[in-house]
């Protein structure tokens, strides 16, 4: 039986969320399902949380679980997304739920789970938030009036593994495939195109640097007053 496209789009959303996971320190994750169509988000860094009374304090906490689920009709509907921890933020609901119009992210069946990932870690460490469509009125006064922190709460983004971009840093790219267009991000210079034909670069030329001067011992032939003694 072939798969069905919602089936397809699940296996491709498992590996896209395995491939953010193993490029990060921050998330790990639990599926359901064969063709996993609900995950347990756990992320581990900073975030805010209050108890339900409006007189509680606010408090750093570092670990935070939110569920998602895919339901039948997804990637034409987008997941139905609910905090499992306590968090503190404008855009998420006193129950927990989330919508991801109201974080910026409105739904589009070309948005892939992993994207919607790294928008939940921008709402969880507070690098994404916005007043006008709060849904917490608490936290939207509370962040107006009285927030003394610096945000976001945790500056690493989602996938902090990865090796940061240098300068003296050579790309290798394989002939065919499919890039980035260089030229437009000014990093062509430092991109060498490697093939099956391509001879292997020519090693940089060392620099000799040059011999030292070493004045000759003795007088020169036509000084008469100065002795040297060798």
């Amino acid at each position: 039986m072939a798969q069905t496209t919602r089936e397809e789009r699940l296996e491709a959303d498992f590996a896209a969320i395995e491939s953010l996971r193993s490029a990060s320190s921050i998330l790990d994750f639990e599926p359901t399902g064969d063709a996993a169509d609900r995950y347990t988000i756990i992320f581990r860094g900073k975030g805010l949380a209050r108890d339900t009374s409006p007189s509680s304090d606010v408090e750093i906490v570092e670990l935070h679980k939110c569920d998602i689920r895919l339901p039948y009709a997804y990637p034409e509907r987008g997941p139905d997304i609910r905090w499992l921890t306590p968090i503190f933020h404008p855009n998420v609901s006193f129950s927990g739920f989330i919508n991801l119009k109201q974080i910026g992210l409105p739904w589009d069946k070309k948005i892939t789970l992993d994207v919607v990932v790294e928008r939940l870690w921008d709402v969880t460490r507070l690098a994404y938030f916005n007043p006008d469509k709060a849904v917490n009125y608490s936290a939207k006064n509370w962040f107006e009036s009285e927030n003394t922190l610096r945000l976001p709460l945790d500056h690493r983004p989602l996938r902090d593994k990865s090796a940061p971009s240098s300068s003296n840093v050579i790309h290798y790219e394989r002939r065919g495939e499919s890039k980035v267009d260089l030229q437009k991000s000014g990093q062509a210079e430092n991109v060498f195109y490697i093939g099956e034909d391509t001879p292997p670069p020519e090693p940089p030329l060392r620099r000799v640097p040059p011999r030292r001067r070493v004045p000759p011992v003795g007088p020169p032939p036509d000084d008469d007053d100065i002795l040297y003694i060798g």
